[in-house]
Order: C-alpha cells, then structure tokens, then sequence
C-alpha cells in the first residue's frame, strides 16, 4: 500500500470475544448459507404507544404517523458475502406488524456513519446517537403494517473488517441476502410465505446499496423480485459524490484502496497531502460528524488540482483505471427496469438537485418508471416530508403502474 494509506491491520481476538457475547445474549444460533439466518434475538413487542414515542423523535418537524399495529421486533444475523468471497454475517434490526398481512417488506438501507464498527447503524439508538434515527424510520413503516429491515452494512459487527464503502458487489450481496433472511425469518417465527411484494428504500449511500441490488438481481438472484425503490436524496455516482459530498471521500478513497490495492486506486494521487498524512488514522477512528467537522467541504481543497481537473471535466482518460473503477461501482442505470420513487430536496448539500435531475432523466431512458417528487426548500433528509407519499406509492404499486412516471413539485 502506498505511505498514505496503509493497510487496516484487525485486532484477531474480536472475533472471538465476538462469538462469546453472541452467545451470552442468548441469541438463537443455526446452520448458515448465502441468506441464511445465523442468529435470532427476540427482542419483544412494542406497544402501539412505543412504537409512536420511537417514531416522534424523528418526526419532529412534520406530524408524525400514528402506529396501527403493534409490533415484534428482532435482532437478526444472516450470511452474506465480501468482495472477496469471505463470509460476511449481517446484522439486521426486523420488525413484523402484529395482525397485519405480513405480505411486503419494506428494507431499508441507510446514510453514511462511517467505516469502523463502532459506526453500525444498530448501535445508533443503544448508545443514543442521531446519524439518523433510522430505527424509527423503520418503525414508522411497520406501524403501518408493512414488515421492515435495517441492515447494518457488511463489515459492521466484525472488527476485523471495515465496511465496503460504497462498493457494488458487496451492497449487492448483502441487500438481496437480506431479502432471502426476512422470508426465513416470517415463514420460521410467523408461518407466513415470504413477502409477495419488496421494496427497497434508500437514503443517500442507501441509495446506491438499493441500485446495487436492482441492477444485479437478475443476474445473482434472479429468483427475487423487487417491487420498487424509494430513494431519499439517493447518492449513488461515486464521481457525484467526490465532487459534492467531500467529508466523505477520504472514506471512499481509502475504502477503495483496501478492496483494489492502492496501484489501483492511490489515495496519493487523489488527495491534497495535508489530508493523506492522518488519512488511516482519521477514516479508522472517527464516524461521520467527526468527519463532516473534521474534512473540508470544498473540492478544491480537498484533492489534487491535476485529479479535481479531471474529476470537473469528468476525463476518464487521465486517470483510466480510476475512472474505470468508479463507473463500475456507480449502479442504477443498467436497465433492471425496477419502478422508482425519488424525493429530493432543492436545497439538499449532499447531492444537487441538478444532480439528481440528470440521474432521474437516465433512469427513464434505461427503462424505468420514475416518480420524482421535489420538494421545495428541502433538505438532504427527505424521509419525513416524504413519508407519506411513499406509503401511498407502495401501496398504489401494481394498481395505477401508469401514474409512476410523474414528476410532482411540493
């Protein structure tokens, strides 16, 4: 690796401390393939009431929806793959609607928290962190009726590994893997049939996990199907996001470094030298407010002005292989024909709605209905502004496909 990115070395005795507190929480454990569950933990039913007091602190500047169903909640661990064919167990907070159908799952795959473990999305409301108080995002969903999955991404859960950032494959993998483990998971506790209809929601670099999932369903699990895809201020270009998310691309960069090899993708040819001197240090301790305080929000001082000049003019030529690299794992547009609802903000900081205009015109062109819906002063955060209208998007889903396609202004 080169001087500016070495190579994350883990500390081999979590993994077995690791499997002791998997085993002293009482966790459910079972035989494991691709999908599988590996750990059940029941972690009781909320109340109708528990249910509204978790949404609310979400909801805070929009009425917040009022549960219609208890619901059961889950911890769960299921088989899914690194990019390098390793086995990767998943953690999953799932949460079934007492007396409801039971018949659409609604998984949904998060923003960025960081590399490191102690960044898992299922760690957030335990230790009282907002990264996004997505576990009351989900629970909003299921105290309407509809099942609901929040993944944590491979990586988390194993101190050996750090996430795969914003890679496809490995996204890929884990979302439809998820998929297969709810179906285990209802059929097993509930004796239901897996869900007859998927959607997949995603908020920025979930929404690169979610068209990860859609452009390699056919081709790696050609058995699923996914309904549509909800995406809240979705970030899933990697050239996009380098020139309008900068804290997070130190992350990307040293993320792509591990999985490629730094002759590949060299962080020393990317970055301003100011930041590649506590690069490792910096992506390996911190999560994402430490970032976002930490690094500049300015593409010009964060890269090479020989690399922002390339990057601006989008010339794959001057830097072939990384160019090349980042298209590969920029997904959404290679005609999985999935219907898809966007909501995006005018005043979103993370990906332009100029961005997001351009994106939603190519998914169109490669073969899927779009509904994209613009709100005016919005922020990044479209979850709760949205809500409803992707409650109603699901729900319409089959009945009037023709009314997808629409663009709405709010």
């Amino acid at each position: 690796m080169s001087q500016g990115c070495p190579t994350f070395r883990p500390a081999s005795w979590w993994r077995r401390a690791l499997a002791f507190l998997l085993a002293a929480t009482g966790a459910t454990t079972l035989a494991a393939a691709p999908g599988d569950l590996v750990a059940v933990t029941d972690e009781g039913l909320l109340r109708r009431s528990n249910v509204d007091a978790a949404v609310r602190v979400l909801f805070r500047r929009v009425a917040p929806p009022s549960a219609l169903y208890p619901v059961a909640a889950y911890l769960v661990r299921f088989e899914s793959r690194y990019h390098d064919g390793a086995t990767a167990a998943v953690t999953a907070q799932l949460f079934v609607p007492e007396g409801a159908p039971l018949d659409t799952l609604y998984m949904f795959l998060p923003g960025t928290t960081g590399l490191i473990d102690r960044c898992r999305v299922s760690r957030e409301h335990i230790a009282g962190i907002n990264w996004g108080r997505y576990r009351s995002h989900a629970l909003a969903f299921s105290g309407q009726g509809v099942v609901s999955m929040l993944p944590d991404y491979p990586g988390f859960g194993d101190p050996e590994r750090l996430q795969s950032y914003f890679h496809t494959e490995t996204e890929a993998q884990m979302v439809l893997n998820g998929i297969r483990a709810a179906g285990h998971l209802l059929h097993t506790r509930h004796g239901t049939a897996p869900p007859r209809r998927v959607f997949l929601g995603g908020y920025s670099q979930g929404g690169h996990a979610m068209f990860a999932a859609a452009d390699t369903r056919a081709s790696i699990a050609p058995d699923l199907a996914i309904s549509g895809v909800i995406g809240y201020g979705p970030t899933r270009d990697v050239a996009t996001l380098l020139r309008e998310f900068t804290v997070a691309a130190p992350m990307l960069i040293y993320s792509y470094a591990q999985i490629y090899g730094a002759d590949r993708f060299d962080p020393t040819v990317i970055l301003k030298q100011q930041w590649l001197d506590t690069l490792t240090h910096d992506v390996t301790h911190n999560c994402i407010g430490a970032m976002q305080n930490h690094y500049s929000w300015s593409a010009a001082d964060m890269f090479s002005a020989d690399f922002l000049q390339a990057l601006r003019q989008d010339d794959a030529a001057a830097y072939p292989t990384i160019a090349a690299l980042m298209a590969a794992n920029s997904p959404g547009l290679a005609g999985h024909g999935v219907p898809a609802l966007i909501l995006q903000g005018t005043d979103d900081i993370v990906i332009a709605k100029s961005s997001q205009d351009r994106f939603v015109e190519q998914l169109r062109a490669a073969g899927s209905s779009v509904r994209y819906v613009v709100f005016a002063g919005g922020r990044h955060d479209t979850r709760q502004v949205g809500f409803q209208q992707a409650l109603a998007w699901m729900q319409e889903a089959g009945r009037h496909a023709s009314a997808w396609g629409v663009d709405v202004r709010l």
